[in-house]
């Protein structure tokens, strides 16, 4: 597969799971939705947080920036970081529900997937542009 097309597979996925963070978390901190589990607030403005600078990042991907490539490994450190805490919260009994472990674990696992687009077989190579 060539870096272009690793980089645009890498964009898109991106710019989808930084929208629907936006979205979804976007609907619970403004009261639109409810769930049906204990929800962390600190946890849902992150995940908003993180929706638009996936989104950034996305777009940064796109155009194969640099940048766009750093942001992606600083985003899949800080979704693993926060994974561990949520997971230890919730080990711990400390107030997080099942569902935001797993949440959590799903965008650590997509943004590890976006990140391995980018490095597989010298793929960092491709596009360096600032």
């Amino acid at each position: 597969m060539v870096s272009r097309h690793r980089h645009r597979i890498a964009a898109v996925l991106a710019l989808i799971i930084g929208l629907l963070s936006i979205k979804e978390g976007g609907s619970v901190l403004l009261g639109l939705a409810t769930k049906t589990y204990h929800v962390l607030p600190w946890l849902v403005a992150y995940n908003v947080a993180l929706g638009f600078v996936s989104v950034a990042a996305g777009i940064g991907l796109w155009s194969q920036r640099n940048w766009g490539r750093r942001l992606t490994a600083v985003i899949l450190i800080f979704h693993s970081a926060v994974f561990l805490v949520v997971f230890l919260l919730y080990e711990f009994g400390k107030g997080a529900a099942f569902q935001s472990v797993m949440a959590m674990l799903f965008r650590t696992v997509v943004w590890l997937a976006i990140y391995s687009l980018l490095m597989w077989k010298g793929s960092a190579q491709g596009g360096n542009r600032a």
